[in-house]
């Protein structure tokens, strides 16, 4: 018996499904095919019943699961053990960032580790806060830097930074509604009567402007729902609509001099946090890799990449 064969076969029966299983594991749907198929002709039995919405174990699939699972958990542990106690930290570390962070940071990080800790590999996921929750939460990744993370007695949840959010507008306003701008800033209410371009509810800024209108009792203007930050911020430049954002995903454009922001009265702010499963096991490749992205952070707000209140004192 395979140890790739029992793997794949634990991942298949614990997501219900190759397809999905095949994402977690990053590996093709054929492949973890070929491998259950293999295991299950090597024992003789059938271990998943297929059908259109997945799969379902066998009597004997449920048995050998019963047993697998705690088998490859005591083998990972095992791994995990040797890898703490590892002269030079090694090993495989997966991240999750949103697209803006992502840009900037994953770079930097990239560049240390190969100066610092050459035998860490860093495994990276992009997404929206919305999705990277979910994924941190199942365990498929083991750290994630995210925006407004959802509580959850599993995570453990350290805030970084709070970054106050801007009304994006193009320089050259054409026929968009003026703005009611007092003392330069734009009321938080304005949000209901201008025409706004916005993520989908996946992201966890339309969330937050979501519920914030629901406070203040008016309904956001979304005239356009699109999922990617290069896109709205390209409908914004052709006066196609205002949005609203941290400095962090438009300063290049600002710099530039084909957006500005306007800030918003009262200030308004959403908390950039890393997030990670409180009982995961830790590593030395882990520590460094989490020591090396609250640093990183600290030296970005520095250069001004980042603007607002820093949360958590980092090392240098």
């Amino acid at each position: 018996m395979k140890f790739e064969d029992l793997d794949a076969f634990v991942h298949v029966a614990q997501q219900q499904g190759f397809s999905r299983a095949a994402s977690r594991m990053r590996v093709a749907q054929s492949a973890l095919s070929r491998r259950v198929t293999r295991l299950e002709h090597q024992l003789g039995v059938q271990l998943l019943s297929r059908h259109g919405r997945g799969v379902q174990l066998t009597e004997h699939g449920t048995a050998l699961l019963e047993r697998a699972a705690g088998l490859m958990a005591e083998l990972k542990s095992i791994r995990s053990d040797l890898l703490a106690h590892a002269a030079e930290p090694r090993g495989e570390v997966s991240i999750a960032l949103t697209p803006t962070t992502a840009q900037v940071l994953v770079p930097r990080l990239v560049l240390e580790l190969r100066r610092h800790f050459p035998q860490i590999k860093l495994m990276v996921r992009e997404g929206f806060s919305g999705f990277i929750h979910g994924w941190v939460a199942e365990g498929g990744i083991d750290l994630a830097v995210l925006y407004n993370p959802e509580p959850n007695a599993e995570l453990e949840i350290v805030p970084l930074l709070n970054e106050p959010l801007y009304l994006v507008a193009p320089p050259a306003r054409g026929a968009l509604p003026e703005l009611p701008l007092r003392n330069g800033h734009v009321p938080v209410r304005a949000l209901g009567t201008l025409p706004l371009i916005l993520p989908s509810h996946a992201h966890s800024l339309r969330s937050l402007l979501e519920r914030l209108a629901a406070e203040r009792r008016f309904a956001l203007d979304v005239v356009n729902e699109i999922d990617g930050m290069r896109a709205i911020k390209g409908m914004v430049e052709a006066g196609l609509g205002y949005t609203v954002f941290s400095y962090a995903g438009v300063y290049e454009e600002v710099n530039a001099g084909t957006l500005e922001i306007i800030p918003l009265a009262p200030r308004l702010g959403w908390e950039l946090a890393l997030v990670e499963r409180k009982l995961q096991a830790q590593t030395r490749a882990l520590t460094e890799v989490r020591r090396m992205i609250l640093q990183q952070i600290h030296v970005l707000r520095e250069r001004g990449f980042w603007r607002g209140e820093l949360r958590v004192v980092t090392g240098a």
